[in-house]
């Protein structure tokens, strides 16, 4: 992954200190989060970004997070469009019926750098405010391992033939790829599916096996992993235009340095639950070393596809700049 030495990030660091300054008072922003935070990396993305927001302006800016118990995460995109809540925590694909371009970044690799001058950063802002009047504030790896697939059992003859395997639809490619059955349900289900014999495994962000337990009904994941999960932090464009230049600078550049942490902080959270599930019995099953591109390819070609589907040529330019720059095959 191509990335600027880590002086890049002391420089934004500093660049957002010096920007902050005596405020009358603070900005208050009521946040919609998709999850709560038991989902390992995913949530400190947002996490992340609350502590840099403190660490940049202080206390002119004050936080409130509300998560799927207030409205649930595929019904999350139309309050914050409405300025019912302030700024919205995402995946693309949790509103991916209403134009969810944010989710064909996971086709991407997790350099932040790349993404911010090839284009795509700002590309996706233009279309977020045009299409749903939302201000992208920053659109963040979770880490450079993206997803996987765990199974109760191990490979058999490179692939898992006939089994069922819970998966959104921009998992279908992989699993079919390799013979199984893609099953639709809600990630609350999966761990009782899995625990009844319902679905043979589940795909699944990298990380989130410790925490969800379904170590305890699936002792295999499959390695290696593909694509990038990506998530978007994004505010009502009618909020954003009210704060200050100051307070936007905040927003703005806590974005920035939470993309430029992110893979490193991921990365670290995923080798300490990979040696915990290792102590808990889980074991590596492996994609043979001659399908590992065409399982990468299609999962880039199926969130492709699916965000031609929901976004025609914006989803087309897109994949453009993201080709152009070596971010996507």
């Amino acid at each position: 992954m191509k990335m600027r030495p880590r002086a890049l990030l002391a420089s934004v660091v500093t660049t957002g200190i010096l920007m902050a300054t005596t405020s009358v008072s603070a900005a208050q922003l009521k946040v919609l989060s998709s999850w709560n935070s038991n989902i390992g990396p995913t949530y400190i993305v947002l996490e992340t970004w609350v502590k840099n927001v403190a660490k940049i302006g202080g206390d002119k800016i004050k936080i409130r997070i509300s998560g799927p118990e207030v409205v649930p995460g595929f019904q999350q995109l139309q309050p914050v469009k409405s300025g019912v809540f302030d700024v919205l925590f995402t995946h693309g694909v949790y509103h991916m019926g209403s134009k969810g371009l944010a989710a064909v970044v996971d086709a991407m690799n997790a350099d932040p750098v790349g993404k911010r001058t090839s284009g795509v950063w700002d590309h996706l802002d233009q279309f977020y405010q045009k299409t749903h009047g939302l201000k992208l504030i920053a659109q963040s790896a979770s880490s450079t391992a993206g997803y996987h697939i765990f199974l109760k059992a191990p490979i058999k003859g490179g692939d898992w033939k006939g089994r069922k395997i819970r998966g959104t639809q921009t998992y279908h490619g992989v699993i079919k790829l390799f013979g199984g059955e893609p099953v639709v349900m809600p990630g609350s289900q999966v761990y009782s599916a899995l625990e009844k014999g319902v679905v043979d495994g589940a795909a699944w962000p990298a990380a989130g096996m410790l925490s969800m337990k379904h170590f305890e009904v699936a002792k295999y994941k499959v390695r290696p992993t593909f694509g990038t999960s990506t998530l978007p932090i994004l505010i009502n464009l009618a909020k954003w235009k009210k704060l200050t230049k100051e307070e936007q600078g905040i927003l703005l550049t806590a974005g920035e340095m939470t993309e430029l942490q992110m893979p490193w902080i991921g990365d670290a959270l995923q080798a300490k639950e990979d040696q915990a599930l290792e102590a808990k019995g889980v074991k590596i099953t492996r994609i043979p070393a001659d399908k590992i591109g065409a399982m990468r390819k299609a999962f880039s070609d199926g969130v492709w596809g699916l965000g031609e589907k929901c976004c025609g040529d914006a989803s087309k330019k897109m994949r453009e700049l993201a080709v152009k720059a070596g971010l996507s095959p």
